[in-house]
């Protein structure tokens, strides 16, 4: 069952999720373009991971909340990036970002026709940048975090599906590998070096096979409504007030 935003936003906002969120976020960052020719959809619940990315910079950023997880505005500040939609029927033409990322996603969904539908709307050559719980990981026997929720994966398993919807992995790691267990965090990163095989994640970043031509660019794409979702303001969406971050031990 897939939690809802609110247990989502609970978790990040302690200290085992903030934690979580900078571990992640320092694997994700290198793989995610920042250029102003960069158009990145996210899908899931990928904000924690993405604190540091101004949205203005991008040509094109759009962040997929799924319906049944509920959604908020997303920055806090400016122009909303979020929409609502099914994660199986984006509401965006072919070919419109070089990137994907996923948090929080794969493992709640119909894997074949969201990877399918991801490949749609992934240029040629395209990015999938995915995050999952591994079956192999320790995480997955802690529903206290999301990662302990949801379908894993085996690395073989994982491989094979991504082939089969036609996206090829290009680089794959683990993180997390310490149980999610107060006083055990100094273990994590000796136990990533000893014990990789069992981290309570995979990253993996994919490429699109076999592609689509690329959307056209100019006075019709500007007009489209993929990309007034991904630019204008989300009203339907409540926005969480801003706070000033607590300052660092």
């Amino acid at each position: 069952m897939r939690p809802g935003l609110d247990a989502l936003r609970a978790y990040y906002a302690g200290a085992d999720g903030r934690r979580t969120a900078r571990l992640l976020a320092q694997i994700v960052a290198p793989a995610v373009r920042t250029d102003a020719s960069a158009r990145l959809l996210a899908l899931g619940y990928p904000a924690p991971l993405l604190q540091g990315l101004d949205p203005a910079r991008v040509e094109r950023l759009c962040m997929v909340m799924p319906a049944d997880q509920g959604a908020r505005a997303w920055p806090r500040r400016g122009p909303s990036c979020a929409v609502s939609a099914r994660e199986t029927e984006l509401p965006f033409v072919e070919a419109l970002f070089d990137q994907a990322l996923l948090v929080h996603a794969l493992e709640f969904a119909d894997p074949p026709k969201l990877l399918r539908e991801l490949w749609r709307v992934l240029a040629p050559a395209g990015e999938l940048i995915l995050i999952a719980p591994n079956r192999a990981g320790v995480w997955t026997h802690f529903e206290s975090t999301p990662f302990g929720q949801g379908q894993p994966y085996g690395r073989n398993g994982l491989g094979a599906l991504l082939r089969e919807a036609m996206f090829e992995p290009v680089a794959w790691k683990t993180a997390l590998v310490a149980p999610p267990v107060r006083g055990l965090k100094w273990l994590d990163r000796p136990l990533t070096r000893l014990l990789p095989a069992l981290g309570g994640i995979h990253f993996v970043l994919a490429r699109k096979t076999d592609g689509l031509a690329v959307s056209p660019v100019g006075r019709a794409r500007r007009a489209s409504p993929a990309k007034a979702a991904a630019r204008q303001p989300a009203p339907d969406l409540p926005r969480e007030p801003h706070r000033r971050a607590p300052p660092r031990p």
